[in-house]
């Protein structure tokens, strides 16, 4: 017997009202088809000119920050220790010992985190555990008592000049906002040029257009790219970044979620919705996450 309660599944989720029908038996579930993934493409038909809705909106959290991490310093190892180099020798029988004797410690090196919400402050506890320097992008210096033992620096963004100098890998986890969007358009990856940076790019692919990254790379003020997501998904067969050397591409896979994930957080976000308590995830109207 259910409930009498009837919740509208409006998602691109293949078996999310199956997964939530067996944690929530008592509630009629109706599936919706849906072409929106996330919450920022929402934002996409929000006229901000005009008041915010009324009712809340929650996104989907919690679980991201673990499997994000596992794909940042996954990319980091697998450079420094030159993976692909010993892969090629392997490949053509070659005893390359001096070659591959060449790589820098990660306890020497710094990562710049451009956003540290859920899923970077659990980059920045990765990167810290194997003993990297962690630079933080924030909108606001958190207050002492607040701060993260695993990151050793702040900046806000006035400040993004001088974390592009100082790191030897620069991080994008920001979210899709009007004021992330193109901010490091331009010439602004200049700052990276002394260090050499590698800019590995997790977060939303307008936060640079696809000419400014190019020009970095052909400049040489940043040493390559790692990047799963682009300001034009799929990316087209002829776009040169699938031929710019030392440009790692993946197809926006450094973090999927699962159905059974977004069911549990629903559950649990329902379950506190119908007992008037607090919900998780509260996306914030104002800022656009």
């Amino acid at each position: 017997m259910t409930s009498g309660r009837v919740v509208h599944v409006f998602s691109a989720v293949p078996g999310l009202g199956t997964a939530i029908r067996r944690l929530l038996p008592a509630v009629d579930i109706v599936e919706l088809k849906a072409e929106l993934r996330r919450v920022d493409g929402m934002f996409r038909f929000v006229d901000r000119a005009k008041p915010y809705p009324s009712y809340q909106l929650t996104r989907f959290g919690g679980a991201f920050g673990p499997t994000m991490a596992e794909y940042v310093m996954g990319h980091i190892i697998a450079r420094e220790r030159n993976f692909k180099c010993i892969n090629q020798c392997q490949e053509k029988q070659v005893w390359d010992q001096k070659g591959l004797a060449k790589y820098r410690l990660l306890e020497k090196l710094t990562i710049g985190i451009l956003g540290v919400g859920d899923i970077g402050k659990e980059v920045a506890r990765t990167c810290k555990t194997f003993g990297m320097t962690v630079w933080g992008l924030v909108r606001k210096i958190p207050m002492k008592a607040d701060r993260m033992s695993y990151i050793d620096s702040y900046r806000q963004i006035s400040e993004l000049p001088e974390l592009l100098r100082s790191c030897d890998y620069v991080c994008n986890i920001l979210p899709s906002t009007p004021e992330t969007a193109g901010l490091l358009s331009g010439d602004v990856m200049h700052h990276c040029q002394e260090k050499k940076s590698v800019f590995i790019n997790v977060g939303r692919g307008n936060i640079i257009d696809d000419d400014s990254l190019l020009k970095a790379l052909r400049e040489g003020w940043i040493s390559g790219a790692i990047l799963d997501v682009f300001d034009t998904e799929p990316l087209p067969p002829t776009h040169p970044l699938w031929t710019t050397p030392n440009v790692t591409i993946t197809p926006h896979v450094a973090c999927v979620f699962f159905d059974w994930q977004v069911a549990e957080m629903f559950s649990k976000n329902y379950e506190n919705f119908v007992k008037g308590k607090p919900m998780e995830y509260v996306v914030d109207w104002e800022m656009g996450y």
